[in-house]
C-alpha cells in the first residue's frame, strides 16, 4: 500500500493507490505515510473511494490526519466514500466531524475557494 498525491491549486489530495481496507493491522503505516504525504501542506482532501472498510484504529487515523491539517492552519475534507461507509459515519456522527464529498472534485474546489 502507498498514496498517490495531487496538488491541485493550494489543495492536496491523497489516495490510496489500491482498494484497501485501513484496519488495526495497516492503520500506523498509512497515517505514517499519509503524515509525510501532507507535510507543508494544510488543506487536504482524503479521496476514500479506494477504502472498502474502515475499524476503529483507522476511524482514530483519520482524526489525527484531521487534528494534523488544522494544526497546519487548514483542514482535512474526505471524499469518494463508498455507501455502506457513509452510513456509519452518519451513525456515528463522522459526518458533523469532517467535511464529506461526493468526490475530490467537489471537495477541491470548495477548499481552493475558501483559502486566504
Amino acid at each position: 500500500m502507498q498514496v498517490n498525491t495531487e496538488l491541485v491549486g493550494g489543495t492536496l489530495v491523497v489516495t490510496p493507490d489500491e482498494v484497501i481496507e485501513i484496519d488495526v493491522g495497516n492503520s500506523e503505516a498509512f497515517k505514517a505515510m499519509t503524515l509525510e504525504a501532507m507535510a507543508g501542506h494544510s488543506w487536504v482532501v482524503l479521496d476514500a473511494s479506494p477504502v472498502s472498510f474502515f475499524d476503529s484504529a483507522g476511524m482514530g487515523v483519520l482524526l489525527s490526519l484531521k487534528k494534523q491539517a488544522r494544526n497546519n492552519g487548514g483542514d482535512l475534507a474526505l471524499a469518494g466514500l463508498r455507501p455502506a461507509i457513509f452510513e456509519i459515519f452518519q451513525m456515528i456522527g463522522f459526518d458533523a466531524v469532517f467535511r464529506i464529498f461526493p468526490d475530490s472534485s467537489k471537495a477541491v474546489q470548495e477548499f481552493n475557494e475558501g483559502q486566504p
